[in-house]
């Protein structure tokens, strides 16, 4: 009998997760409140749409929760941290606070700006995109099936990321478990009896995902065939050096003022050391695959869509 797809099935779990971190790149190379406020709308309705029945409800008081804390957050650093221009338009006049510790004065609160305000709401919106963006992601598409589709040469990598964001949907689990036994004993849930709940729950957390872990090394995941040492040392040390290129062309692009060519130059060079790694180590594969997942024609038109908005950010930002 045929089994019937899930709602999030309907687009590849490389899809989903491509889908997620270009949103949360594209977050973070905008400056427009509107685009980043529609980000993350966009993230909240697919959560609401995709995510199974059981994470549904949780994921979305969880993560709606957290980017809205981190909004209020950036605003009240910006109002208690002030540190507006005196021409700028006034919007709140508040009684400053100067504090010398050690000798050095820091002052807190004043007048506060129109422009302050505007640039905090502008840095809380582009964090709290990029939190719904993995969120969405974290809460449609199964992290571990991301593994099936992993090059051996990046398979440990892709196990200890798969171990780590595996985390996140487990405490939510573990919360309700222990809120629910808590509730059953007639146990108080305040925050004085705070320490009592969240012991148990990053307790069982981490436990279950060390579980996660020990399964998944016992099933040989991440196994390779016999390499000799100089074709090891070459796929490891290009691997190595592609992490670090791509690191520094981030900071390139991200926060410095860096000629583009310079920037996409070593970004391809990191993709092709990448690539390099990965056919070497592609050869002496011994990984045997019960279930590849298949793209179909909507995975493309996604992934295409978000390389596309991507590069379109990333070509925005370069002068």
């Amino acid at each position: 009998m045929r089994q019937l797809k899930t709602k999030a099935e309907v687009l590849n779990t490389t899809t989903w997760w491509s889908l997620g971190t270009s949103m949360a790149l594209a977050a973070s190379l905008s400056y427009s409140q509107l685009f980043l406020a529609s980000l993350a709308v966009v993230s909240v309705i697919l959560i609401a749409t995709f995510a199974a029945k059981g994470k549904r409800e949780p994921a979305l008081r969880i993560y709606v929760s957290l980017a809205l804390a981190v909004v209020l957050i950036r605003l009240a650093f910006r109002i208690v941290f002030n540190t507006a221009n005196p021409a700028e338009a006034t919007l709140l006049s508040l009684p400053q606070v100067s504090l010398t510790i050690f000798g050095q004065t820091t002052n807190y609160f004043g007048a506060v700006s129109i422009q302050s305000l505007h640039d905090g709401l502008t840095d809380g919106l582009r964090l709290a995109a990029i939190i719904l963006g993995i969120a969405m992601a974290n809460s449609v598409a199964n992290p571990r099936k991301l593994l099936r589709s992993t090059p051996s040469a990046l398979y440990e990598v892709a196990t200890a990321a798969a171990v780590a964001i595996n985390l996140a949907p487990q405490l939510l689990v573990s919360l309700q478990r222990v809120r629910k036994a808590r509730a059953l004993r007639g146990t108080a849930t305040s925050l004085r009896n705070l320490g009592g709940l969240l012991i148990p729950v990053l307790e069982d957390s981490i436990q279950r995902s060390l579980d996660l872990a020990a399964s998944m090394d016992s099933r040989g995941f991440g196994r390779r065939g016999v390499m000799n040492r100089r074709t090891a040392a070459i796929s490891r040390t290009a691997s190595l050096l592609g992490v670090v290129g791509l690191a520094i062309a981030g900071y390139l692009l991200l926060a410095t003022g860096v000629a583009a060519w310079i920037t996409v130059s070593l970004f391809v060079l990191s993709l092709g050391l990448f690539y390099t790694s990965i056919r070497l180590s592609a050869i002496h594969s011994i990984r045997t695959r019960l279930s590849v997942e298949k793209r179909s024609w909507a995975d493309y038109l996604v992934l295409v869509f978000c390389a596309a908005v991507v590069v379109a950010m990333a070509a925005n930002q370069l002068p």
